[in-house]
């Protein structure tokens, strides 16, 4: 069957949009302080698709419900219109952003622009495996033991793990710590290894033969995410151990807010957020250490 016009037209768009950032860092983009939805862009394959099936759904219900057959036809009121609709039905903060994200790639502008007011998305109703969760039970400590205890040495993302290699590690004064690690957002870092795992992630990586550690995929029932966080809150008392064997003052200057309420250092946390791939502390702290700390 033939596709409808204002389909075609998104489409067309879309596909313009990830031919031009194709091989453009995102990251790049973004520090000339142009916003990814109004730079004309998408750069990954995986944003292309998860807007043109966005988009599809809105094209659907602009044809079904509003009787719109072209793109010129549309206003910001009728994206508004189609995310309450989307919320009455249920979505999640997060699916409505994406949504939203996705019209504003195709319309130019900022999703705020619309005029919807997105529902907060509170940190403890994320879905996310900080405690013990149904694929636990499938996993298999002994066969995968040296992944386990490198990602709970050094609290690296899968896909980092997945590319270690064994010329990342670098050991000083007998600290090891892990190099040139590529992140998100084009960020690099170097990680140090939590002193209760250094001479075993040394081992371990310095026993391999191959190009890569861990050559060939991690399951995804091994629950890297929840060793980030165990990580997180491991590296921040060894951090305020040193400091308070130094005689240094702790100040508890960061208190979060919710149902969960703690305080903790925010200077502390801007390290450990380092070490983590995160450039701003209240990430570290909303998504990892707050759960360790009750």
């Amino acid at each position: 069957m033939r596709q409808q016009r204002i389909d075609q037209e998104i489409f067309d768009i879309l596909k313009r949009q990830f031919k031009s950032g194709k091989g453009v860092s995102r990251h790049a983009v973004k520090r000339k302080g142009v916003f990814s939805a109004q730079s004309n862009m998408i750069h990954s394959k995986r944003t292309f698709q998860t807007y043109r099936q966005q988009s599809k759904a809105f094209a659907k219900y602009a044809r079904g419900t509003l009787n719109i057959r072209k793109l010129s036809q549309v206003t910001a009121t009728d994206v508004r219109l189609w995310l309450e609709e989307c919320k009455d039905h249920g979505d999640s903060p997060y699916t409505l952003k994406t949504r939203a994200a996705a019209m504003a790639k195709v319309l130019q502008c900022n999703s705020t622009d619309f005029g919807f007011d997105f529902p907060i998305r509170k940190s403890e109703e994320i879905t996310r495996s900080r405690n013990e969760v149904k694929s636990d039970s499938r996993l298999d400590e002994k066969k995968y033991a040296d992944v386990i205890t490198v990602a709970r040495g050094t609290g690296m993302r899968r896909v980092e793990l997945q590319r270690l290699k064994p010329s990342q590690l670098e050991i000083r004064d007998g600290q090891a710590y892990i190099t040139e690690v590529h992140g998100k957002g084009d960020l690099i870092r170097t990680i140090p290894v939590l002193k209760g795992y250094n001479d075993a992630v040394i081992s371990i990586i310095k026993k391999c033969e191959t190009t890569k550690v861990f050559p060939g995929e991690i399951p995804t029932y091994i629950d890297v995410h929840s060793y980030r966080g165990d990580y997180a809150k491991a590296m921040y008392d060894q951090i305020l151990a040193e400091k308070k064997a130094k005689g240094e003052e702790i100040k508890l200057d960061y208190h979060t807010r919710g149902e969960v309420k703690i305080s903790i250092s925010k200077g502390i946390a801007e390290e450990v957020s380092k070490t983590l791939g995160h450039k701003r502390a209240s990430v570290t702290i909303t998504h990892y250490l707050k759960h360790h700390f009750v």
